[in-house]
C-alpha cells in the first residue's frame, strides 16, 4: 500500500504583475501608488528611500521591503549616484502574510539567488513593462524559454519561505527618517533657492551651487527633486524666465541686457529658451503686455 503526501504550500503566488530591475538616477522619485495586490522592492545597489502611507525611510543595499495590498507606497533613490531596485509585483495567497509586513528584510545568500532567478526567468520571458495607464502589463516574448512562468513562481515562493523561516527582520520605524533629516532638507532646498536668485546673472552648474553649499551634486539633486518635484536646473530655468519677464515689462533694459542679467551666454540661446518656455519670443512677449 502506497500512500501518497500532500505537498502544501505555505505561500502561493497566483500570477504575476511586473518583475522588473530599475536603475534609477540620483534626482528620481516615483509618484506613488496604491494596487490591490503585493509588492516586494529590493536595493541592488546604493540606498532609496521608500514611503510607505505616512512614513518615509531607508532602505540600504542588500536589503527588501514588503508593500501589502492596497498600501500607498512610493520609492525613491536616496541620493546614490549608482542605484538599482529590484521590483516584483504578485498576487499571493496564504495563512499569514503579516510576517511581510512593516519589516525591512536582509537578504542571505539563498534569498538572493531566487531573486536573481525570478528576474532572469522575467527577463527571458517577458519583452518588457507596460505602465502606460489604463495598460499596465508584462509584455511576452514570442520564444519564451518552456517553463519560464513555473520557474517565477516556484523561486519567488521559495524567497517567501525563507524569509518567513528566518524571522530576522528591521523594523521600519526604526529606518524612519525624522524630522531633523526632513528638517535639513528643507533649509537645504531653502538655501539653494536663495542662492541661484543671487546669482542668476552667473554662469550656474549644479556642481557650482553644490560647492557653494558645501553638499554633493548627488545630495543636492536627489533632495531638492524630493522637496519641490522637479530637478534644480528646471526650477533656475523657471526663475531666469520669470525674471526676464519682469525685466522685459520694465522696459529698462533692452534683449541682449536681459539675457546677460538672467545668465543667459547669448541673445540667441536666451531668446530659444524663452519661446519654448513661453510659447512667445521676448519681441512678442513685450508687444503682448505693452497693448
Amino acid at each position: 500500500m502506497f500512500e501518497e503526501h500532500p505537498l502544501l504550500p505555505v505561500y502561493s503566488v497566483k500570477s504575476l504583475i511586473n518583475a522588473s530591475y530599475y536603475r534609477m538616477k540620483p534626482e528620481y522619485r516615483w509618484r506613488g501608488e496604491r494596487h490591490n495586490f503585493w509588492e516586494l522592492v529590493y536595493v541592488d545597489k546604493g540606498e532609496a528611500v521608500i514611503v510607505s502611507e505616512d512614513m518615509e525611510f531607508l532602505l540600504k543595499t542588500g536589503e527588501m521591503v514588503f508593500h501589502k495590498p492596497n498600501e500607498w507606497h512610493n520609492v525613491g533613490n536616496g541620493g546614490s549616484s549608482e542605484n538599482g531596485v529590484v521590483v516584483i509585483a504578485f498576487v499571493l495567497e496564504g495563512e499569514d502574510t503579516s510576517e511581510f509586513e512593516g519589516n525591512i528584510v536582509s537578504l542571505g545568500p539563498p534569498e538572493k539567488q531566487c531573486l536573481t532567478t525570478v528576474v532572469r526567468e522575467a527577463e527571458n520571458a517577458y519583452r518588457y513593462f507596460d505602465n502606460d495607464p489604463p495598460f499596465v502589463r508584462l509584455v511576452p516574448r514570442e520564444n519564451a524559454a518552456p517553463g519560464a512562468d513555473q520557474m517565477i513562481r516556484t523561486c519567488l515562493e521559495q524567497l517567501l519561505v525563507y524569509v518567513y523561516r528566518r524571522g530576522e527582520k528591521i523594523g521600519t520605524k526604526s529606518r524612519a527618517l525624522s524630522s531633523n533629516v526632513l528638517n535639513h532638507h528643507a533649509d537645504l532646498v531653502s538655501r539653494a533657492k536663495e542662492y541661484v536668485e543671487a546669482h542668476m546673472s552667473e554662469k550656474l552648474t549644479q556642481a557650482s551651487i553644490a560647492l557653494a553649499l558645501h553638499t554633493s551634486v548627488s545630495q543636492l539633486k536627489a533632495v531638492f527633486r524630493e522637496q519641490e518635484g522637479q530637478s534644480m536646473m528646471s526650477y533656475l530655468s523657471d526663475l531666469r524666465i520669470l525674471y526676464a519677464k519682469r525685466l522685459i515689462r520694465e522696459r529698462d533694459l533692452n534683449f541682449t541686457q536681459i539675457a546677460e542679467a538672467t545668465g543667459y551666454e547669448s541673445l540667441y540661446y536666451f531668446s530659444a529658451r524663452f519661446k519654448k518656455q513661453t510659447g512667445m519670443t521676448p519681441t512678442e512677449y513685450a508687444r503682448s503686455v505693452r497693448r
